[in-house]
């Protein structure tokens, strides 16, 4: 494959229709172009930015349709202007300002970031919007200008004044900065995360002198390399100083009274208001903050050209939604209220038509009638041929496969004198088909960016580039043709996102202990933790964590011991009982839960070892036909995953029979991997049985195999009980003759009367689901046939570590990138806000979860939902039903009889619906933040955007906890980054599953994280390794050696921290603490650099076996076991040379004199380290 240079990159023609447009425009102020849709329409857009940049405003009646062309506009424009793209999408909140939700603080700061810059007059752009984006009331442009902090090294600025901007400008302070709107402040360093930043800032201070700044990655809190400025502006529209708070109550007051409002209802938001801080229904009450409030017009330049797309559509839109406004305002009036008349709250559509009308306008209509002309636009017409019904056209046309059709396809192009630019969708992807047409000799050229084909050659050539277009075309005036790969393979669309980036801190926090949780103390069982204490022992001060046992029982154990305690994690919600301090119980429950560890570990190992001996079919490698296949494949496959096909393709080929799980939570893509070895077995002449829990299930997985192999010479059926007798009789017998190459059913497949002709493959989808004796069966057939398990219940990474050599396991831990973001919306139930998010979802077609985890009122809230949408088909799901009809009721909803399902947390995995884009979720702040990410995880699927409500009693009710959990949800939007809290939290029952059995009762005795290490051990032990390390040593010094609170002054901090410390097993990891203290708190004082040459000891005295280190008085006593790893002839040698200064006694003690002029714990680990057979 030839992969062209980016030189000079070509630009497009603008073509005499285009140009004659423009002309127009220039000349009369106002043009109508007709003719042109989706794609077609966003390039000669672009060919006429690109001909005369300037500042475009651009509006669509809807914020859908303003997505797809702003992502259309930045396929075509990319590499073209200097710089960065000039497309911003600018989205309007999509909730009423009656209805006191919560705007997503990815779009409030989107919404800033455009705004501030159209004022800072960065170069010319395209700003994208829909018809609800112009009418908004804004803060006026001089607040921006104002309150905006231009920083840099060397600039005199107090700290607190730094502290007072953010706050005013709605940022929220925390302990750690992970996302757009948090800072933090600690000691001389402040960090924060502005809407202009691609990552957070950190502003080191010296006295009232900024010293640096730097970026730091939010995932690790580590900083880069130093900046030489940073712009704060505020990251929430409403002023938050305290002299605007007071001309906001003061205005409030008086239109309260000229209004004759509910006094208490005045007080309650006087209240929260006078707080100054950012709450749900905040955003409606801005033009109470200002003298006066502006709209998206004021920040636009003195010539800018407005573009309107589909005009009369953008005008009734605005039509129409003023009308519900006045009608929602009345609504909320009659409810007692205190809410704002509409013109406060936006432009009338006269106001808005008037500022459009203002500037040279271009009119875009995809069919304009000549009976109604356009406000009298003069009109140009184009033309471009779309490519809808291509991928059936070429499945239908004659011999050869798809790809070698779309090829005759491209030759029929070329004969037009057009060449064609498939557009896919990754880079793999680029790859992959540039190595398949080269097979065909067919010669092609990667490009970098769309535009470097320019006008082409006219002569059918063939250009491959990575991006993403909404619909290919072929435009009149110029010998292109555009074409994406789903119009050719006919994959569904997919939209992309960037992959959540700030993961990693987020699970950290959900192992943070907070006082009250249960822990597990390796010695001494369950207990609670207090909270983190300092105290004195003997000339030393340390920090310790207060633990209590049964009986009130106290254990205050040394904050640098923390590696000997994890959080209590079980398989239910029950709190576990105490274990009593220095009692006997807790040894035997340890003891007992070790030997079934082990018993099931040596099982493991067994089965391995005989399978190993025995023969199975090797089939033959992958070939261009699979290539193709994997081509039709509508998503990127991630790192994982690919490894995931990989393992299977290497098992099929081999001569020995497969037996591979694949763990990975649902959506990470391994139906895709069962895909691709079904092809491969199936292809080859034998037959695939695709196994599953459940009917629903069973359903699912047959439209996703049916849908992605209809094009492929191959059978595909389903058999469950939802097929009549009549129908399952005529399956078997197809399957039994070899008429069906991959059948896809419930446990029916085990029964005695299914025959196969030539079984090659089983795959299993949560086996762990199925009864004992089809447990048996399946343990028969993995004697005979290759099987692929699949499981969405996640193991740890460790212990998959140490199964490697035994298991066949391969894990996908990434989440899918490709995916739709999440809006998310916190607000309070009323039935208006549950009637409007329905609807929405509704009127375009789809489908909805409402959750409702009360089964005692959850039919009384299936009624509500029946009256405040009559037109909607609503079903009943919960754990109390009758097996039968809760399936009854499942099935309905996957196959669209149904638009909403009322439900439980029942819904909270496994279900894979693309049609249900949004989901209410109904008392929120009771469901723990795993639960509500795992069920939020049930949308998103499709490349429709999907919407999450939380509804809670009231915001005012919630507790600390419950308000953080959920500002957590509103601020982590990303789909995967819902799936990877789930997967966390869901490892819990992942290790049993793993193992055959869910060992959920052993978890419970011991806690989730001592059951894995167990785990780990007795299998590191059937393998013959020997424990690299001792167990936890004691250290008892006489030195401070702590964190102390005036270096890191939150105690949760403080508490992270020490667990990281003691739980670093290598110098570089300690390392790696110990560079990022200093980048976040600054210089370590004393007693903390003494904390860090302790933790290294400590490593030291694991290495060496040790058990315990004394250090005081300037002696040193280690007392070593009988596995101690010391270098006897290096102690011995010491001995007999100083035996002054160094003792060996009979029970393992070591005495060591230290030189008093030297530091104490560089001495202690020179000393340990020779012992130990390194050093000098």
């Amino acid at each position: 494959m030839s992969v062209s240079t980016p030189s000079p990159t070509p630009s497009w023609p603008l073509g005499p229709e285009l140009e004659r447009a423009l002309s127009l425009l220039r000349d009369q102020g106002q043009v109508l172009v007709s003719g042109l849709e989706a794609g077609a329409r966003a390039f000669a857009l672009a060919r006429a930015w690109l001909h005369s940049p300037s500042t475009w405003l651009v509006v669509c009646h809807t914020l859908a349709a303003a997505e797809a062309l702003a992502r259309d506009l930045e396929f075509f424009l990319a590499g073209q202007a200097e710089g960065q793209s000039p497309v911003r999408l600018y989205p309007a909140y999509q909730f009423s300002p009656y209805q006191d939700m919560a705007a997503p603080p990815e779009v409030t700061a989107r919404r800033l970031g455009v705004l501030w810059e159209l004022l800072a007059g960065q170069g010319p752009l395209i700003v994208v919007t829909s018809a609800r984006g112009l009418t908004s009331r804004l803060c006026p442009p001089e607040y921006l200008v104002d309150s905006a902090l231009e920083l840099g090294p060397g600039q005199t600025l107090e700290r607190q004044a730094l502290q007072d901007a953010l706050l005013a400008g709605g940022y929220t302070q925390v302990s750690l900065v992970e996302q757009v709107g948090d800072f933090a402040v600690r000691g001389s360093v402040v960090d924060f995360f502005g809407p202009l930043l691609d990552e957070p800032v950190r502003v080191e201070f010296f006295g009232d002198e900024i010293e640096s700044l730097r970026g730091f990655d939010p995932t690790d809190q580590r900083s880069q390399l130093p900046l030489a400025g940073a712009t704060l502006i505020p990251c929430h529209p409403v002023d938050l100083s305290p002299q605007a708070a007071q001309r906001a109550v003061g205005a409030l007051r008086k239109l309260a009274a000229s209004e004759g409002l509910s006094t208490r209802r005045l007080s309650e938001l006087i209240e929260k208001m006078q707080l100054r801080v950012t709450f749900g229904g905040l955003e409606p009450l801005l033009p109470l903050y200002f003298s006066r409030a502006a709209d998206l017009f004021e920040f636009l330049p003195g010539d800018c050209q407005h573009i309107l797309l589909e005009p009369a559509e953008v005008r009734s839109r605005l039509l129409a939604e003023a009308e519900t406004l006045v009608q929602e305002f009345e609504e909320a009036r009659e409810e007692g209220r205190i809410v704002l008349p509409p013109p406060m709250l936006r432009r009338t559509p006269a106001q808005v038509a008037q500022r459009l009308e203002a500037r040279p306008r271009l009119l875009m209509k995809a069919l304009a009638l000549t009976s109604q002309p356009e406000e009298e636009a003069v009109l140009v017409t184009m033309r471009a041929a779309g490519h809808t019904g291509l991928h059936g056209e070429l499945a239908r046309k004659g011999e050869g496969s798809l790809l070698e059709r779309f090829l005759g396809w491209v030759e029929d192009q070329g004969q037009d004198g057009r060449d064609v630019i498939l557009v896919c969708r990754s880079r793999s992807q680029v790859e992959r088909l540039g190595e398949l047409f080269a097979e065909r000799e067919v010669p092609t050229t990667a490009l970098g960016q769309a535009a470097q084909a320019g006008v082409g050659t006219g002569r059918g050539a063939l250009w491959l580039v990575v991006g993403a277009l909404g619909a290919g075309f072929a435009p009149q005036e110029l010998p292109l043709t555009f074409v994406t790969e789903d119009e050719v393979f006919g994959a569904p669309r997919v939209v992309r996102q960037k992959a959540p980036p700030r993961l990693s801190a987020m699970l950290a926090a959900l192992d943070d202990l907070t006082p009250g949780d249960f822990v597990v103390h390796v010695d001494h069982g369950i207990g609670r933790y207090e909270g983190l204490s300092s105290m004195a022992v003997g000339p030393a001060e340390s920090d310790f964590l207060l633990l209590t046992f049964q009986g009130g029982d106290k254990l205050y154990l040394p904050a640098d011991r923390m590696g000997l305690i994890s959080k209590y994690r079980g398989p239910g919600d029950t709190p576990p009982p105490l274990d009593r301090l220095g009692g006997k119980a807790w040894h035997k429950t340890k003891s007992r839960v070790k030997k079934a560890v082990e018993a099931i570990a040596r099982d493991l190992v067994e089965l391995y070892a005989a399978r190993s001996f025995q023969k199975g079919h090797a089939y033959a490698p992958p070939d261009s036909a699979f290539r193709e296949f994997e081509a039709t494949f509508p998503y990127q496959e991630t790192p994982d995953q690919a490894k995931a096909i990989e393992d299977v393709v290497a098992d099929l080929t081999a001569p020995r029979p497969m037996d591979r799980l694949i763990c990975g939570d649902v959506g990470y893509g391994k139906t895709e991997v069962a895909l691709r070895a079904a092809y491969l077995v199936a292809m080859q002449g034998r037959q695939v049985a695709f196994l599953v829990p459940t009917t629903v299930l069973a359903e699912q997985h047959y439209q996703t195999f049916f849908e992605r192999l209809k094009d492929q010479a191959l059978v595909v059926e389903s058999l469950s009980r939802f097929k009549t007798v009549a129908q399952q009789k005529q399956v078997l017998a197809n399957l039994a003759a070899g008429k069906v190459d991959i059948i896809v059913g419930t446990h029916r497949l085990l029964q005695k009367d299914v025959v196969f002709k030539d079984l090659g493959l089983v795959v299993v989808d949560e086996e762990q689901r199925f009864g004992v004796q089809d447990k048996e069966r399946l343990k028969k057939l993995r004697r005979l046939v290759d099987v692929l398990t699949l499981t969405a219940t996640p193991i740890p990474r460790t212990l998959q570590m140490s199964l490697s050599g035994i298991r066949d396991l391969s894990v996908i831990n990434t989440p899918p990138a490709d995916r739709q973001a999440i809006k998310t919306y916190l607000a309070s139930f009323n039935p208006k806000s549950l009637k409007e998010a329905i609807e929405q979802e509704l009127a375009r077609g789809g489908q909805i979860f409402l959750v409702h985890n009360r089964v005692q009122d959850i039919s009384r809230m299936a009624r509500l939902v029946t009256q405040l949408t009559p037109q909607a088909r609503v079903g009943v799901a919960h754990g109390q039903m009758a097996e039968k009809s809760l399936e009854k009721v499942m099935l309905a909803f996957v196959r669209r009889n149904l638009d909403v399902l009322v439900c439980t947390t029942i819904i909270e995995s496994g279900l894979d619906i693309a049609s249900a884009n949004t989901i209410i979720i109904n008392d929120a702040d009771k469901l723990g933040l795993s639960q509500i990410y795992q069920l939020r995880g049930r949308v998103g699927r499709a490349g429709e955007k999907a919407y999450a409500y939380l509804f809670v009693k009231s915001e005012g009710s919630l507790g600390r906890d419950a308000a953080k959990r959920l500002k957590a949800l509103m601020d982590f939007t990303q789909l995967g980054a819902g799936f990877a809290i789930a997967m966390h939290d869901l490892q819990i029952r992942g290790a049993g599953n793993l193992l055959g059995e869910v060992q959920s009762g052993q978890v419970a005795e011991v806690g989730y994280e001592l059951y894995v290490r167990m785990l780990e051990e007795a299998v590191a032990s059937l393998k013959g390794e020997a424990p690299a390390e001792g167990p936890e040593p004691e250290l008892h010094l006489a030195i401070n050696a702590s964190l102390p609170e005036s270096y890191v002054p939150d105690s949760q901090v403080r508490l992270s921290l020490y667990k990281r410390l003691s739980l670093a097993r290598a110098p570089e990891e300690l390392a790696s603490v110990a560079a990022e203290m200093s980048d976040r708190f600054g210089p370590p004082p004393p007693a903390a650099s003494n904390l860090l040459e302790a933790v290294e000891l400590k490593y030291t005295l694991r290495r060496l076996h040790a058990s315990r280190l004394d250090l005081s008085g300037g002696q040193l006593q280690v007392h070593f076991g009988h596995e101690a790893r010391v270098d006897l002839d290096r102690l011995l040698g010491m001995a007999r040379k100083e035996p002054k200064r160094v003792q060996v006694f009979p029970d393992g003690r070591v005495n060591y004199s230290l030189d008093q002029t030297a530091p104490p714990l560089a001495q202690a680990k020179d000393f340990l380290q020779y012992i130990g057979g390194h050093g000098n």
